[in-house]
């Protein structure tokens, strides 16, 4: 994540764990700092995004396909301030299988990840992004 999003790097992101169906990450309140003392907005959705971004570098990993992800769309919403370590996790869908079939069989797909910050063990930001992979060309391409 870092060597690919160095913005990462700066913001603390690292992982706390993979169980093939969610990942989910960490940032120091830090360098993510807004003047309320709270997470900055922008943090929190960077964060989000990429969670959803790594979630699905791991999964097209596990199934040896070499794509390029990028989010097209996401619809944010804000609850509470998170005022504690940033800890975000994002959830493959129930669908999931589905959309990596039509990725192999069509070389492209899109779906929608879900990314969740919890403050005090309630929701603080959820995020619902578009993600779209495409399949890298091979070498005779």
């Amino acid at each position: 994540m870092h060597s690919l999003t160095p913005i990462s790097k700066v913001m603390g992101i690292s992982v706390v764990s993979y169980d093939r169906e969610s990942l989910t990450v960490s940032a120091p309140l830090a360098p993510n700092i807004n003047p309320h003392q709270s997470a900055f907005g922008g943090s929190l959705f960077s964060i989000a995004a990429l969670a959803g971004w790594g979630l699905m570098q791991m999964k097209l990993s596990e199934l040896l396909l070499d794509c390029n992800t990028v989010v097209m769309s996401g619809e944010v919403s804000y609850e509470r301030p998170v005022l504690e370590q940033l800890l975000c996790v994002c959830r493959l869908p129930n669908d999931s299988a589905k959309v990596f079939e039509t990725l192999v069989r069509e070389g492209a797909a899109s779906t929608t990840l879900t990314s969740v910050f919890k403050s005090n063990n309630k929701n603080a930001m959820r995020l619902a992004a578009k993600y779209h992979v495409k399949k890298k060309p091979g070498p005779d391409k």
